[in-house]
This record gives C-alpha cells, sequence and structure tokens, in this order.
C-alpha cells in the first residue's frame, strides 16, 4: 500500500488505479491527513506494507544528482508507535538518472529509459523499532533511511559527501 498525496488521485487513470488497489491519499496542510495514519494502521492490521516518503513528497529537484533523505514529518513514526510495527529502511539511488530536469525533459527520459538503461541501486536495511513516535523517534527512523540511501548511492558510485 502506497500512501501519496491526495491530488494523486485526481489525475484520471491513475486516481483511479490507485483507489481500486486499496492505496492511501494522503491530504496534505488539512485534518484528514490524520485519516490517512488510520487508513494505513487497518492495513498493517491486515497484514500489507506501507510505502511511505517519510518527508511527506518526493524532492524538487531538477538536476540528476542524489541527494540525502530530507527532513521527516511525523507520520511514520506515529504509524509505527500506533500499530507496533518496525520500519524497514529503503534506500534508492539513481531514479534521477531515469528523469530529471523540466517536465519536457522527465518525459524524454522516462521515453528513452529502456534504450539508455541507467542503473538504479536499492538497498533494503534491518527493521527497525522505533522508540516512541515524537522527534527523536523521527530522527531515527531518518538516519536509518539515510545510512541505505548511502549504500545505494555508493553502490552506483555516486558521491554522498552531502548526506546529513
Amino acid at each position: 500500500v502506497i500512501m501519496a498525496t491526495a491530488g494523486l488521485w485526481r489525475v484520471p487513470l491513475l486516481g483511479r488505479a490507485l483507489a481500486r488497489e486499496g492505496h492511501i491519499p494522503v491530504h496534505r496542510g488539512d485534518p484528514r491527513a490524520l485519516q490517512a495514519i488510520d487508513l494505513a494502521q487497518k492495513a498493517l492490521e491486515q497484514g500489507r506494507h506501507i510505502l511511505i516518503y517519510a518527508e511527506g513528497g518526493l524532492p524538487d529537484r531538477k538536476d540528476a544528482t542524489e541527494a540525502a533523505p530530507g527532513t521527516f514529518r511525523r507520520g511514520l513514526a506515529r504509524l509505527a508507535h500506533r500499530a507496533g510495527a518496525p520500519v524497514i529502511p529503503v534506500g534508492q539511488a539513481g531514479a534521477r538518472r531515469v528523469t530529471s530536469g523540466s517536465a519536457m525533459k522527465q518525459l524524454a527520459g522516462l521515453a528513452t529509459a529502456p534504450l539508455r538503461r541507467p542503473r538504479l541501486h536499492l538497498h533494503v536495511g534491518l527493521p527497525l523499532l522505533l522508540d516512541g513516535d515524537g522527534q527523536a523517534a523521527t530522527a531515527q527512523a531518518r538516519l536509518a533511511v539515510t545510512a541505505a540511501w548511502k549504500t545505494a548511492a555508493t553502490q552506483l558510485g555516486e558521491p554522498v559527501a552531502r548526506a546529513v
């Protein structure tokens, strides 16, 4: 189950597919955002897995360089604490090699990716039980995801000096 910005549910075909598969819309900056945590907890109780970009979205970058995870929001820690679920830190690197730049460049990058075959790397870390649901637990999760990202970026030969 993917938690994603509610705006994606307004995209004609994508929105229908997201709803059909039971993904969870997050109404950022709105009291309804807390409903997403309730829905995610129910999904976990049903034995499903949840994919969360704990920064609250994807980074808004136009270049093709890798960057460490940004500041995490507290939703991940709240959900893990309420559900008693571990966090599986995942680091990804290389996605910017597929799409980066303006909207037209991103579309062109996506269309030519099968020919260019850009290298991507995903690193899955060890399960982590967070200590509570506050700022310290959020920082604990971010450190684990950043370590997974560093491993993924290193596997691609990307510099990781900017990682915080």
